[in-house]
């Protein structure tokens, strides 16, 4: 080393480095290190079963919203002009068939009544007058001792009689029949939904009083586009999904108007709904028609597992690793759930994922197909 040249600190001459690395390796061959390299410890072989997906055909659904209707939504007026007495119901309040539901006023009609049997009586006490004179008039024609015309008077005065006391009668009951419509009876068994007027307000006829519908006809109403109209008949099946009761009901096609909105071009369909417990009119829901079939590739709902807060599937691919992979699903049917992007036909999946399973796990030979 020449004077003044000063050796630099931390760096080992060239043999010594040569050395160290030679020891180095001896020893990590005599402890039988391996030099491949390093896999996750985590990484294992699993055992799952397989499924190779295909493409299936399933119906194509079409939704629509609507609500819960009553079959049976009764405006219950007055027949006679007359002062509302008494209104019985509240809403909200159950009502059965023929229960009373309000009471009118009635001392008009109990006058024309009295008046009425009045002009009745004395008509029939003239009928009967006139029934004795007709008798006597034919007794002294056949005797001969009065003329023809005398009884044919007789007669007519008879039948004039009988036609007052036939009018006086139907006043009568004309009067007798507006005086039960003082007491308004509810033509259906339901639940009063309004009422639209009070004690003291003069009822007319036409006016509504209250409103009832009944809660066991009920039907699903709904709009459905021009376009999809053509595609749905009388009886078809009829999904209808009640978001209130969290259930899905079997419908059925009971009607479907022919004349369509010319505003929102919806035409009107009604579908049947079975009795529920807990259904009733104005809950909301949706209606889901079949309106023709498509392919698609469907996999098991079982098949799907959460991974970083999104939806995937276990892939297998040649050399029998598991591969996740993130999905676009569509609609759930019984048979499974359809893929709308990220699996193709033909491709093998796991059907049971578990939670340890990783990305790169590898199947066993009793897993593989």
């Amino acid at each position: 080393m020449r004077s003044g040249q000063r050796s630099r600190p931390g760096r080992l001459a060239a043999p010594l480095r040569c050395a160290l690395a030679i020891g180095m390796l001896a020893a990590l061959v005599a402890c039988g290190g391996d030099l491949a390299p390093h896999q996750p410890a985590d990484l294992r072989t699993v055992d799952a079963p397989t499924l190779v997906v295909s493409v299936r055909e399933i119906p194509v659904i079409y939704s629509t919203t609507g609500s819960v209707v009553s079959d049976e939504r009764v405006e219950i007026s007055s027949r006679i002009a007359a002062y509302v007495r008494s209104i019985d119901v509240r809403e909200g309040e159950r009502v059965q068939l023929n229960q009373l539901l309000a009471t009118l006023d009635s001392q008009d009609l109990d006058a024309a009544i009295r008046a009425a049997t009045a002009q009745r009586d004395q008509a029939a006490a003239m009928k009967r007058d006139a029934d004795r004179d007709a008798e006597d008039s034919n007794k002294l024609f056949a005797r001969g001792l009065v003329a023809e015309a005398h009884q044919r008077k007789a007669r007519l005065a008879q039948q004039g009689a009988g036609e007052m006391l036939a009018a006086a009668e139907a006043t009568l009951t004309r009067a007798a029949a507006e005086r039960q419509y003082t007491r308004i009876l509810s033509p259906v068994a339901g639940v009063v939904v309004s009422r639209h007027q009070r004690a003291g307000d003069l009822a007319s006829p036409g006016a509504p009083l209250l409103t009832v519908e009944s809660d066991t006809a009920l039907l699903f109403e709904t709009q459905v586009a021009e376009q999809r109209v053509g595609g749905i008949g009388i009886g078809d099946a009829v999904k209808i999904r009640i978001d209130a009761l969290g259930s899905v009901l079997d419908g059925e096609v009971l009607r479907r108007v022919s004349s369509g909105n010319p505003v929102t071009r919806g035409f009107q369909v009604k579908v049947s709904l079975p009795p529920t417990p807990g259904l009733l009119p104005g809950m909301f829901g949706r209606a889901e028609f079949i309106v023709g079939q498509q392919q698609a590739v469907l996999i098991p709902a079982r098949a799907m597992t959460d991974r970083g807060g999104l939806s995937g599937i276990y892939v297998v691919d040649a050399e029998q690793g598991l591969r996740f992979r993130w999905l676009r699903t569509g609609r759930a049917f019984d048979e499974g759930i359809v893929v709308l992007a990220g699996l193709d036909a033909g491709e093998r999946i796991v059907t049971a994922p578990t939670a340890k399973m990783r990305e790169g796990d590898r199947l066993t030979a009793k897993g593989a197909p």
